[in-house]
């Protein structure tokens, strides 16, 4: 049995909506898939909705499914903070790890890299190639070249749902982006399905 559990961790409307559902779904389904775990897709989507019907306002809806296909399904607050100051990682991520590909509850790295940090700050993190990936709990992108750029998949990030619905809108592009390019100050535009789309400053 497998020591760990994907997560989903979804946003609920002020109408009871799921915010890109359909991409959640598509990414829990495809890890699901890699790492051999049970998927029954009617069942999933059931439950989401029977949880998501009860919601009387915004929530915060987590999902978390084991290897044998058992569900758990939290509703909650939504988060009240997004942090606004970002720090450069000393951790260094490996980009061909496939937990930093996959949402689940083997977040060790993500721990360490941050357990300095207060309430208002997240760490960027960077791979052992030296690039910039994610923070803790967003995607990310960097205005290079007229456009909002954020790291490729290949340089070991977890492909947000956000991620993917705004290049999808053509609001951002994909580029390798250098850690050592980065000025201190910089705006860092950070992304989640949970928490929208914010700007964070380098510190």
């Amino acid at each position: 049995m497998k020591d760990f559990r994907l997560i989903e961790t979804m946003r609920v409307s002020e109408t009871g909506e799921i915010i890109l559902l359909e991409r959640h779904l598509e990414r829990l389904r495809n890890s699901a898939r890699y790492f051999s775990f049970k998927y029954d897709s009617a069942g999933i989507r059931d439950r989401i909705m029977e949880t998501t019907s009860k919601c009387l306002k915004p929530a915060r809806v987590r999902l978390t499914l084991s290897e044998d296909g058992i569900m758990n399904i939290d509703p909650g607050p939504l988060p009240e903070n997004r942090p606004e100051r970002l720090k450069l990682s000393v951790v260094r991520v490996q980009s061909l790890d496939p937990f930093l590909q996959h949402k689940s509850t083997k977040r060790g790295v993500f721990e360490t890299a941050r357990q300095d940090c207060d309430e208002h700050t997240d760490v960027l993190l960077v791979n052992e190639r030296g690039e910039i990936t994610e923070t803790t709990i967003a995607n990310v992108a960097v205005f290079r070249r007229s456009r909002w750029m954020t790291p490729p998949i290949l340089c070991g990030l977890l492909p947000g749902v956000m991620r993917a619905e705004l290049l999808s809108r053509g609001e951002i592009d994909e580029a390798v982006i250098a850690a050592d390019d980065l000025q201190r100050t910089e705006v860092v535009r950070c992304f989640n399905a949970l928490r929208g789309v914010w700007d964070a400053t380098l510190v």
